[in-house]
């Protein structure tokens, strides 16, 4: 049977998780705390028990949103900040705040919660990071 992570909630290893079966889609794992979740609640019968291997191998999306000052050079150091954690940018958006902040929403891939939370600190420890937390759709 197919496999697909949802793009509302970006699953990754460590995540607790949920499977909900659709058709042409196959199983599609959610994190318990995804707010499409409480959508089929009501349809108990496309439920399924799922729950990440011992040790998952690959990488996985997610993304961050990190409020910066606006400054020059920022997304590049963040970008190689990323890089330097073996994460892959899959995707940069940068809304624009009040002139004096902006926020990058960053799709990354990574291993898994552990990964994801040294690239959080790495990337706190910026001068120019207000705040960086995980997004969930």
């Amino acid at each position: 049977m197919v496999l697909t992570f949802a793009k509302c909630c970006h699953p990754i290893p460590g995540d607790r998780i949920v499977g909900f079966v659709s058709a042409g889609r196959g199983i599609v794992i959610h994190t318990e705390s995804c707010k499409n979740v409480a959508e089929y609640r009501h349809l108990p019968e496309k439920w399924i028990d799922v729950q990440w291997e011992p040790k998952p191998a690959g990488e996985y999306t997610a993304e961050i949103r990190v409020e910066v000052a606006n400054q020059r050079g920022v997304l590049a150091t963040i970008a190689a900040a990323i890089a330097e954690m073996g994460c892959n940018i899959e995707n940069v958006d940068i809304e624009e705040r009040d002139g004096m902040t902006s926020s990058l929403i960053f799709t990354i891939t990574v291993h898994d919660r552990v990964h994801l939370a040294r690239l959080m600190r790495r990337i706190r420890s910026i001068q120019l990071v207000m705040r960086i937390y995980r997004t969930k759709g």
